[in-house]
């Protein structure tokens, strides 16, 4: 019989290109691709023996037997294997570990009878033979057709149950193969001389790789490794496996000042070449670029390498500044490390556990490398807790505002307080504002929170007539965001008006982290704040937070002095000399002084004798509910 062959010459050619495109790429190593690869070389070597058969066929009676025999069960176990390959690589798209399972046990019933049928035939004859010089299908031959045609209805069913994992060429891709494969049988039984199949199979090879393969899915394009998509899923691999592996993260300090300086696409060169190093110390697949200046190195039970001996090597390699067209920027590498099963975590904790550890060193520069552990975890769980916590505050209404009384030394009356927000969650019970109010800054929720204190307090004061009790005005504290909002001296004034409330009642806390907003947004709310009545406290002074360009720049009529500086003061002498300094510096500034955390009437005494107005802290009373206060200025202000 004479074969037409062509098509399985531009088969081999096409599938031998795709071949190399794989292997000169960054694929990701996981099932779906080692999957594919063999997959492509059953492929390849399918082609390749029915086209060198062709030849070996034509000369039948001239060749030693053997040879005929060998190339075309070459070509059967490479062909069916291909398809064999296919049914799995589709179950693992699945991605469903009991289809999987299952799924297996087909595959390797099937194998079983394949491979046994095809490498017994030269015995048996019932697979394949030649006699009288022609090359002829044996008894079992349709076997070969039952297994493959079963293989291509488990591809049906795999695809109509998990096809909402998959785009449209994705499902395209998938079904295309299947049903060309199974009409190229049909075509090639009617046209046995035309040998097509394989080259309807190759350019199917081809869809997939750029569909369901989708190389560039894995790649982070800047820095030409593997991104924190591909990372995510190796992990989840090893996990799912419990194979030990340790995750080496590490984030650059200051590296903005890299885009800063020399701009974005230095920066993006600077990623690359140091994604390059590591690859070309540690291998490509263990390299992984998750986002900005943030990296990720995974080392399995494979590589005798450590995590301490990794860490060494970075360390060395940023311990002199970064040269970039001869500006040196200095480069320090915080590391966190995830070690299992010694820390045994989930996929999903990952991410939570890098941002918690990174977030730990950008506020304790000291400490430049954490071995993640449960307590870490635990830490980044019990934030988005609170988070969620903050978020059912805001939607229900349900902060608490309390009240703490302060001592005006002059009339020895409660003429003030400080509105303090409570948040006490059903199930964590009562959290810090020191605790919650970060995290709302950070999460954009602080203004919600600014807006919800504000109207409680003027509701407060619309409902208790505490100004016949001694009470001239309340403190509030306002966050540095709410001072970058442009309208804010217009909104307060709003809700004041609609609750009736003088502005003369209100004395807003500020601190210098305000500062680091719009200097002239918020001296433009203050003044105007001002005008209307409201003044204005420094807030945390003495803190490190608190400056003298501060008070001289803005309009500060009532300064607050720390806790901290008062209890250090009452144990060490240089305190005590730092205090009282001062006081008097900011008496002299015309400041009204305010101290917080006075406990003890030695306190009180030492306070008053350096001239404090205001004393503030638990010798007097704690922040209590509004009922309650008022009830503590009708046994003491009357």
């Amino acid at each position: 019989m004479d074969y037409i062959i062509e098509f399985e010459i531009a088969a081999l050619g096409l599938e031998l290109m795709l071949l190399v495109i794989y292997c000169i790429r960054n694929n990701f190593p996981c099932s779906t691709n080692k999957f594919y690869f063999a997959m492509l070389c059953c492929g390849i070597v399918a082609t390749g023996f029915d086209i060198i058969s062709v030849f070996t066929l034509a000369h039948l009676n001239t060749l030693p037997i053997w040879i005929n025999y060998f190339c075309n069960m070459c070509y059967l176990l490479a062909y069916n294997g291909a398809a064999l390959l296919f049914f799995l690589y589709v179950l693992h798209v699945s991605d469903d570990d009991k289809t999987i399972h299952i799924g297996k046990k087909i595959f390797n019933i099937a194998f079983v009878i394949v491979v046994t049928l095809i490498l017994t035939t030269p015995f048996t004859k019932q697979i394949i033979h030649f006699d009288n010089g022609s090359y002829n299908h044996g008894p079992l031959f349709v076997v070969l057709y039952i297994v493959s045609v079963t293989m291509l209805l488990g591809v049906f069913f795999l695809f109509f149950k998990y096809k909402y994992k998959l785009d449209k060429m994705q499902a395209f891709s998938i079904m295309g193969l299947d049903l060309a494969t199974t009409i190229v049988v049909v075509v090639q039984q009617l046209f046995s001389e035309l040998l097509i199949q394989n080259f309807i199979v190759s350019l199917f090879f081809v869809l997939i790789y750029f569909s369901l393969q989708n190389p560039d899915d894995y790649i982070d394009k800047t820095a030409n490794c593997f991104n924190s998509s591909a990372f995510y899923e190796t992990a989840a691999i090893y996990l799912k496996k419990k194979m030990p592996f340790c995750i080496i993260a590490f984030t650059l300090d200051d590296f903005q000042a890299v885009n800063r300086l020399l701009g974005i696409k230095t920066g993006e060169l600077v990623i690359n070449n140091i994604a390059a190093y590591l690859q070309s110390l540690f291998g490509k697949s263990r390299i992984y670029h998750l986002s900005g200046s943030r990296y990720a190195i995974l080392i399995d039970t494979k590589t005798t390498l450590s995590a301490d001996e990794v860490i060494d090597v970075i360390d060395i390699y940023f311990s002199d500044p970064y040269q970039i067209d001869n500006v040196e920027i200095p480069l320090t590498p915080y590391f966190c490390v995830l070690d299992y099963p010694s820390f045994d975590f989930a996929t999903e904790d990952i991410s939570d556990i890098l941002e918690y550890s990174f977030h730990e060193m950008q506020h304790n520069r000291d400490i430049t490398v954490i071995a993640a552990n449960e307590e870490s975890l635990k830490q980044k769980r019990r934030e988005f807790q609170i988070i969620d916590s903050i978020k059912n505050a805001i939607r229900q209404q349900s902060f608490k505002i309390y009240y703490q009384p302060i001592y005006n030394t002059k009339t020895g009356k409660f003429t003030s307080a400080e509105a303090l927000i409570r948040l006490i969650d059903d199930e964590l019970g009562f959290i810090s504002p020191d605790e919650f109010i970060p995290m709302a800054e950070q999460n954009g929720m602080i203004t919600d929170i600014g807006e919800i204190v504000f109207r409680t307090v003027c509701q407060f004061l619309k409902t208790y007539d505490v100004i016949t009790l001694g009470i001239e005005y309340i403190e509030i504290n306002l966050s540095a965001v709410q001072c970058m909002q442009e309208n804010l001296s217009s909104q307060l004034m709003d809700i004041m008006r609609e609750y009736d409330v003088s502005a003369s009642m209100i004395n807003f806390e500020i601190t210098e982290t305000a500062k680091t907003v719009n200097e002239s947004t918020l001296r433009k709310n203050l003044y105007s704040l001002i005008e209307k009545g409201a003044s204005f406290s420094m807030d945390d002074y003495g803190t490190g937070f608190a400056t003298a360009n501060y008070l001289i720049t803005l309009p500060i009529s009532i300064v607050k002095i720390d806790k901290s500086i008062l209890w250090s003061s009452m144990k060490n002498g240089d305190a005590l000399m730092i205090l009282r300094h001062t006081i008097g510096m900011l008496k002299a500034l015309n400041k009204e002084i305010v101290v917080e955390g006075v406990e003890t009437e030695e306190m009180k005494e030492r306070l008053i004798d350096m001239g404090v107005d205001y004393l503030q802290g638990f010798l007097y009373s704690k922040a209590v509910p509004d009922t309650e206060f008022v009830k503590f200025l009708e046994a003491n202000n009357i």
